[in-house]
């Protein structure tokens, strides 16, 4: 979905945007987690019911995985895209008074703050200097 939010209604879309980063960053964190116990394990090469139990973490990762993916899918559905999943950091197509703007939202903040002029989401977010629409 192609859309472009105010400042105003980025803000509004704050709670939501908490709840599938607090969803997204407990999933990051487990599945790295099981990722690290998994490549210990296989370092270790324990033969009593190795294969079994890295089949068992191979799946917990894989519905970590998918359960990412979904929160990914919930976000650009909204229009807006995961920029990077450490720190979560979410660009939202906006405009402002000088035209079209990204802003920026990282996990744990309560409001946006943040943004880009259009062609420079890649590079240091910058703070919010002009008024919304």
């Amino acid at each position: 979905m192609k859309r472009t939010y105010t400042l105003q209604e980025a803000n509004a879309a704050i709670p939501l945007l908490r709840t599938l980063a607090v969803e997204f960053a407990e999933r990051r964190n487990s599945r790295r987690l099981l990722a690290r116990e998994r490549h210990q394990m296989e370092q270790a090469k324990t033969p009593e019911g190795l294969s079994q139990e890295l089949a068992e973490l191979d799946a917990r990762i894989y519905e970590h995985d998918e359960v990412l993916f979904a929160c990914r899918r919930e976000f650009e559905a909204l229009g807006m895209k995961i920029l990077r999943p450490m720190p979560l950091t979410i660009h939202i197509p906006g405009e402002s008074r000088s035209g079209a703007v990204v802003f920026c939202y990282e996990e744990g903040e309560d409001r946006i703050c943040y943004g880009h002029p259009l062609g420079e989401e890649e590079d240091q977010r910058r703070p919010l200097r002009q008024k919304a629409v």
